[in-house]
């Protein structure tokens, strides 16, 4: 029966709502200590939202693989099989909200928190109530997604093909001003046709290099007059053209001795494919951690313990949440311990000085556990992870300056047993 209603016509918005009935409100109520009224409010916000997101991912085809892989290695289905539980406060919220930064920044990019202050703003719930709900929906979202999909038996194409049908529906049900928020980022600029940059330094280059072009000064033309002076203009006009010239000789002279060293740092980060046992596989930058640690636990000569540091994985100061730039790591790390399942890993948790030292020893431990419940809410078994936490010990750099804040707050991971 919990499968066929997925196989009835109707539309994801009504069958994601569906799920919200009074006893799963009442709870949510309580969960975030808002009015019953203002969490249907918030929720009934949330799941458009989470929707137009999954819409905008799945517009291309490597969003599409992702939204599929969300769905087939989330789990969600359980939100669905007992949705007041997701919403109780107990362990299965708890896992949740753990894992949200990452789901949130897999579907809105960096704009998760401008989605919740919308929810906020339209719904009249604080800040931190839209936050957490919009975290619950998500997985809710995707759980009644995934279970339509199974019903239908959908591919990714056939699950992005379901979603954009539906598109002007769920565009009409969102908050006012979701789709400014959703579609704001960087725009691309046209590269002018009169610019031109060196070929050879612009080729390596895996972004699109733009200089700017200045138009030329435009000949000045004097009127003729009566007098000795009528030189004077055309001079002018002219000292000023060749000061205009020289600086943008320079200008360009610059940008362009910089290509070779862009080129470098980007080639720094250019992205390898890693084969996993299992058939799956991750594109992570070469010399990354995930890229060392699938080496390493796929090199039989190679013995543990062994200990590795985080690239890419960095907390927000006094928090447990990841920056932005960290999620794709942690699901990267998921595939990998799930391709040698019988690794045995500690996650050793690391903070800056900013705090007490024994705030910091909580946090380091907190920070450690938040990454354990985000790999266990992804399938890998929470038996094979321990955790522990250093505290403000153990600093990579200074803690004098933002740059060393952040790589002092870290995870470190000891393989223990391959």
């Amino acid at each position: 029966m919990a499968v066929s209603q997925f196989l009835r016509p109707g539309s994801l918005l009504d069958a994601v709502k569906g799920q919200l009935t009074p006893d799963v409100l009442k709870s949510a109520s309580s969960l975030v200590g808002e009015s019953e009224s203002s969490t249907r409010g918030a929720l009934n916000g949330a799941v458009p939202s989470v929707l137009s997101g999954l819409i905008n991912l799945v517009s291309s085809r490597d969003g599409a693989n992702t939204v599929a892989g969300l769905i087939r290695d989330g789990g969600y289905g359980a939100a669905v099989d007992n949705v007041r539980s997701l919403f109780s406060g107990g362990s299965a919220t708890t896992n949740m909200l753990s894992a949200a930064p990452q789901l949130l920044g897999t579907i809105f990019g960096g704009r998760a928190s401008g989605v919740a202050d919308l929810l906020s703003r339209s719904s009249g719930v604080s800040s931190g109530s839209a936050t957490k709900l919009l975290s619950l929906a998500a997985p809710l979202v995707l759980g009644v997604i995934g279970k339509r999909a199974s019903a239908q038996g959908l591919n990714a194409s056939g699950l992005a093909n379901s979603l954009l049908s539906e598109k002007s529906d769920i565009a009409a049900a969102a908050p006012a001003g979701l789709s400014q928020i959703l579609g704001s980022g960087p725009v691309a600029v046209d590269r002018p046709k009169e610019a031109t940059v060196t070929r050879t330094a612009a080729s390596s280059l895996s972004e699109p290099v733009h200089i700017e072009h200045f138009a030329e000064p435009q000949p000045v033309v004097a009127e003729p007059r009566e007098g000795g002076v009528r030189w004077l203009p055309l001079a002018l006009a002219a000292l000023a053209a060749l000061a205009l010239l020289m600086f943008l000789r320079g200008r360009t002279t610059r940008s362009v001795q910089n290509l070779p060293s862009q080129a470098v740092s980007t080639a720094n980060e250019a992205l390898s494919k890693v084969e996993l046992p299992g058939g799956a596989n991750i594109s992570v930058p070469e010399g990354s951690i995930n890229y060392q640690l699938a080496r390493f636990l796929g090199d039989p000569a190679t013995t543990a313990p062994k200990n590795f540091v985080f690239d890419h994985l960095n907390f927000e100061t006094a928090s447990t949440q990841l920056t932005p730039q960290s999620v794709g790591t942690v699901n990267d790390l998921s595939q990998v311990l799930k391709a040698y399942p019988n690794a045995q890993v500690q996650l050793v948790g690391h903070t800056d000085s900013t705090g007490t030292a024994e705030a910091n020893q909580t946090l380091s431990i907190d920070r450690a556990n938040a990454v354990k419940s985000m790999l266990v809410a992804q399938g890998v078994g929470a038996d094979r992870i321990s955790t522990a936490g250093s505290g403000q010990d153990r600093p990579l750099a200074s803690n004098d300056t933002d740059e060393g804040r952040a790589r002092n707050r870290r995870l470190e991971l000891n393989v223990t047993r391959k």
